[in-house]
This record gives C-alpha cells, structure tokens and sequence, in this order.
C-alpha cells in the first residue's frame, strides 16, 4: 500500500446525535465546527466518548492556547487573561470554522488512518509486539470477556473485521483505555500500567450542546497557571516509538490530551482492519499528577518512611455499585468539621470543577443547572482485561461550584457522611436481626441492607441537590428537608426488616459476645436502631455557620 487511505478530517467517521436527537456521523472537523448544532458525542461506548472527546480537546488547545491572547497571558502569568480568554470564546457560542479548517489543514497528510510512513496516533512498524485480532480493540467485547452473554453483542465477522471508521474509534479508545495484559517485547522495562485514561476516577462536565461541552472541559489553567507551550502528537517532526517511555507529566494541554499512553499498529487484510500489533507507550507517574484535570483524587497516607500523597482512586477501590453523590467530599471542598472527622484524610478537588468554580465566580457561567459527570473502568486481576465499565452524574447549581458557596458545600458534604452512618445503623440492624434468628450469616444481611437502602436514597438525594438554591442561606431548613427524608426512608426499611425477620427473631437468643451474655431479639435491635437514630439526627453536626 502506497496510497493513503481514510482522512480522519475529511471521511465521517465520529458518531453524534445532533440537537433533533438524529444520530450523525461525522468527520473530526465537521464535529468541531458544527459543535453547537450537536447534542452529544454517541459512540458504542461512554468510554469511547471520552477517549474522542479529549481529542477534540487536544485540537481545541492546539488552537487556542496559541492565540495572541493567550500567550499574553503565559507571558504574564495572569490567571485572569486566561480566564477573559476562555469568555471570549464561550460567548461566542461557536467555533469559526475558518479558525478550526485553518489549523487542521495545516496538518492534514498527519490524520491518515492508513498510511506508508505516519499513521494517525500509531507507528509505522512495530518488529516485536504483543499482537492481538481486531475483537481485542473493540472495547464493549473486552468488557463483556468474563460474563455469559445471552445476546451477543456481536459474532462471526462482525468482531473479526473492522470498518475504517470504526476502528478509527477503537483506536483512540484503545489508546486511552488498553488493558496491561500485553508482554514486553524485552527484558529490563518498567511493568506496563493501563492506559492514561484507564488509570484516572475520570470527572467532566456536560452541557446542553457539544460546543457548551467542550468549552466546559476547556481548562486553560494547568493547576492554576497558564500552560505552557507544547505539540500535540501530530505536531512532532517524528512520532515517539520507544517502548514503555517514562516521560515528564505534560505540561501543555494538547500533549496531556494526545498523549499516547500505546504504541499501535493496525493490521489489514482489504479494506479492513484484521489485528493490530501492539506496545507499551509514553507514561509517567499518576502520583500527585495534578496537571490532569478531569479526574478525582484520593489521599494516600504513607507508610513507614513513605511520604503522604495523592492518587486517582485504585483499580481495587473501584465500585460500581456506589452511587456518584456519595463521594462529593472527592469533588468539592469539604468542610472543617468533615476534616476534623477524618484527621487521616486529606482533599484535593478535580482540575475541572476548580476551574468552572473560577468561571462561577466570575458570571462567565451562569447560575443554572450543570451537570457534573464521572466514568471508570475497573479492570481485572493483575489489571488485564476489563469487568466493568460504569459512569454517573449528579446535576447541581453552578453556584456550589464558586468558593463564595464553601460553607453550603460544607453542609451537602456533612449531610452525606451523616446519611452514611444512618445506613451504617440500619446494615447493624439487619446483621443484628440475623443474629436473634440464629443465622450464621450477619455479614450478608448487613450488606444487603445497605444497598437496598442506598438504592432508595438515591433518587430522592439527587433530587434535593438539584432543586437546592446557593443564594439562600437557610442552612438548617434546607438540611432538615434531607434529614427528613433520609430518616423516614432508613426507618422505612428498619420497620420492613423487622417484620421479615421471623418468629425466631422475635423470640431470640442469648449468645457469648467478649465473655460477656448478651440478649438478642428483634424488639430489643429495633429499639437500638431507633436509639442510634436518635442520636445521630439531634446531635449537633452541621456544619460551617455554627447552627444547630
């Protein structure tokens, strides 16, 4: 093949739904210039999604952070330019498509699928490689690799042999999103981690178009200055093609947001792709990686002579069974009393959400819905292979986002750990109840109940957040309307844990417990549950004004 075939900004190839609610297929310019004509990127999967919205990302700070403005502002190493920048853009309400054609003819003979000697985001050639068949790229089979599927999603040729603009997708997803399973090709290299993506608790922003989506995840702060000046992979006079490259974190948007996590090489056979031969690609440390905005962070608290840090969430502490709302102290900045609480525990918010607080704070956003959105992948044993993929969201006021508004996010926060310990009591209710009935099992009712509880807190939690007004200040009334309604839901599932309990239950039994005899029965638990609740919704917790 001497030719080059399929042109990412020319041939369609990203899939769209458009603000009619048709699905489109469209080039990589088209989907940039017709932004704000577009609903939403709707590819197979969330992950694919973001995997090609951060491209659209990269093009966006290629462009812009190159403008007159902008370079002022690195000049001057003013966070306010760069903040009246990102509002000359955003009021705007479109990308000119001259500004978009421009850059990206520029470098069109770089965005050739296939092609003799550059390849988009691969290499030419790869000698040694771990190679696998095109199943392998597409990301909703390698989630589905461990479960029985009663419908195939796909079968026969149909996971064999890949169209052009499909595996144009799966290789940015895979880029981002690549397990660690494959082998080094020699003896001596750092062990391979997951790709970028696949490492991060990710965390964006939605918005009713896909330009207002865009602009929203535009973050033209590098952890609170300008970024610097950089390439995106395109850009460089060579592709990178060593093996499992340790690199410095990126310090412009377009190389973090390009960066290629793999080295790749598709395999053909016609005019399809067949397999692919893949590496280990540029990666640097997660620690501490605050040049990365779009992902939550979790304190890790050193060991020995380690020293305290920061990290995405682990692939081990990923569970797709907790609901997003619960981890807001991850998201915003917690109150002192939350602090004083967990003396172990130390916060550190997204990139993202501190700079749509900056742009809050300013009016540059309006004081209206936004929503907050996270996706994760948990991966396997020894992290090959993928067992789940699951995203959220939670829709709140853009004005809990503004640092003037800490003291109400504060008391969301103090509300939640307060919901917390209340499930906490009723999973002791029912491992308590299982007790006086004599079963061996309490762990598995505790467990139970919990999650039926947090099932039906659910819906009813994020509809108080949403409907929450920043601007008032009536801090207890609006946090008794959620006590309210937490503690009837709690002792709605007590009541029905009791009645369920059986007659073994309410008679009872005494048992040994740290040499001491102790009376379990369901009247006798159902009293304690109710105490507990008690003390938990009258004691005084909440939070940053000093009410009651």
């Amino acid at each position: 093949m001497t030719e080059p075939i399929f042109n990412l900004l020319d041939e369609p190839w990203i899939i769209t739904t458009n603000l009619q609610g048709d699905e489109e297929t469209l080039s990589l310019t088209d989907v940039l210039v017709r932004s704000h004509e577009l609903k939403s990127l709707s590819g197979e999967m969330p992950s694919q999604d973001i995997a090609i919205l951060r491209l659209l990302l990269g093009v966006m700070y290629a462009i812009y952070t190159r403008t007159e403005e902008y370079m002022d502002a690195q000049d001057n190493n003013s966070s306010d330019a760069c903040i009246r920048a990102w509002k000359n853009l955003w009021q705007r309400g479109h990308f000119p498509a001259h500004e978009i054609k421009d850059y990206l003819a520029q470098h069109h003979e770089r965005f050739w699928l296939r092609h003799p000697e550059r390849p988009f985001y691969q290499v030419s050639e790869i000698h040694k490689g771990s190679d696998f068949t095109a199943s392998k790229m597409i990301g909703e089979l390698v989630e589905s690799g461990n479960k029985t599927q009663l419908f195939p999603i796909r079968s026969g040729k149909s996971k064999q042999l890949l169209g052009y603009p499909e595996a144009a997708r799966w290789l940015i997803y895979l880029n981002s999103f690549d397990d660690a399973s494959a082998k080094p090709s020699q003896k001596g290299l750092e062990s391979m981690s997951v790709g970028w993506l696949g490492q991060l608790g990710l965390v964006y922003a939605a918005g009713n178009s896909l330009f207002e989506m865009l602009m929203l995840n535009f973050v033209l702060l590098n952890n609170g200055t300008p970024w610097c000046e950089g390439k995106a992979t395109w850009e460089l006079d060579a592709p990178r093609k060593g093996e499992r490259t340790p690199i410095a974190p990126p310090e412009s948007g377009e190389e973090l947001f390009t960066l290629q996590s793999r080295r790749i090489q598709l395999k053909y056979d016609g005019g399809k792709v067949v397999g692919f031969t893949l590496l280990g690609g540029d990666k640097f440390p997660s620690e501490e990686a605050f040049v990365e905005p779009m992902t939550v962070w979790k304190f890790n608290k050193g060991k020995g002579n380690e020293r305290d840090t920061f990290l995405p969430p682990s692939n081990a502490a990923r569970n797709p069974a907790r609901q997003l709302w619960r981890d807001f102290s991850s998201l915003f900045v917690v109150s002192e009393q939350s602090k004083e609480r967990k003396k172990d525990e130390e916060y550190h918010s997204p990139g993202i959400l501190n700079w749509l607080s900056k742009l809050e704070s300013k009016n540059i956003i309006s004081s209206n819905q936004i929503q907050i959105c996270t996706m994760t992948i948990k991966y396997g044993n020894m992290q090959s292979g993928v067992e789940e993929v699951w995203s959220d969201s939670l829709t709140v006021n853009a004005g809990l986002l503004s640092e003037l508004n800490e003291a109400w996010v504060g008391r969301i926060t103090d509300l939640v750990a307060q919901t917390e310990e209340m499930v906490k009591i009723l999973g002791n209710l029912a491992s308590n109840l299982a007790i006086a009935s004599g079963s061996p099992d309490g762990k598995s009712a505790r467990i139970q109940a919990q999650e039926q509880a947090y099932a039906a807190l659910d819906i009813p939690f994020r509809n108080w957040l949403s409907t929450l007004d920043p601007k008032s200040r009536d801090y207890v009334g609006e946090s008794k309307k959620w006590e309210k309604t937490a503690e009837k839901i709690i002792i709605s599932h007590g009541e029905s844990l009791v009645s369920q309990a059986g007659t073994q239950a309410f008679v009872g039994r005494a048992i040994n417990a740290n040499n001491k005899e102790a009376y379990y029965s369901a009247p006798k638990v159902y009293g304690w549950f109710r105490g507990s609740l008690h003390k938990i919704i009258n004691r005084t917790t909440l939070t940053t004004g000093g009410e009651k």
